[in-house]
């Protein structure tokens, strides 16, 4: 069972309204559910698969003004009573794993640290080519979306760190179902 929990660290003045929209957003991502409003700053939800958690995650990464927590429990109500991330900064993701046993939650924080770095340090140019292929489409095919040429779309995949994030992820993605099978074999 996956918790997804968010605090929002920015400045916007209407901070109530971007954090329903932001939560509204989200909630279309596969196999992510409705997220509950907590307070003006606070969003939470349950997600359904490792692959739908790091997807919601980087998207939160990717916005640079969420501090992140992850709960990896058995069941719905543990995943829920862990209290939401307080102290964790922008940017960045706080994972607990329920049993807590071994090194999972800092396994999984340090791999979404590592994948916070390369999308802070993305143009605005390697944020528009990673998201096409994030979407699915291959490099011939987003190059034409962008109208440049296909040397031009792997430079800019080269430039903003695409191999590095798509490694991050798997690496996320593998240490969940990790913790998963931990916090089910525990019960």
């Amino acid at each position: 069972m996956f918790s997804l929990q968010a605090r929002y660290r920015g400045r916007a003045v209407r901070r109530a309204e971007l954090v329903r929209r932001s939560a509204e957003a989200l909630a279309t991502l596969p196999g992510v559910g409705e997220f509950e409003l907590l307070g003006v700053e606070d969003i939470r939800a349950i997600v359904d698969t490792p692959e739908a958690l790091c997807d919601t995650v980087m998207a939160l990464l990717s916005d640079g003004e969420w501090a992140v927590g992850i709960v990896v429990a058995p069941t719905i109500s543990e995943a829920c009573d862990v209290p939401l991330v307080r102290s964790t900064r922008a940017g960045s993701v706080q994972a607990t794993v329920l049993p807590l046993g071994g090194t999972f939650a800092q396994d999984i924080s340090a791999a979404f640290a590592l994948i916070a770095h390369v999308l802070a340090k993305r143009t605005f140019e390697g944020r528009e080519a990673t998201s096409l292929m994030r979407s699915g489409l291959n490099q011939n095919e987003a190059a034409a979306e962008l109208g440049i040429s296909k040397q031009a779309m792997s430079q800019r995949l080269q430039a903003a760190g695409w191999q590095a994030e798509t490694a991050g992820w798997r690496l996320a993605v593998n240490l969940l179902i990790q913790a998963n099978q931990h916090a089910h074999n525990s019960i």
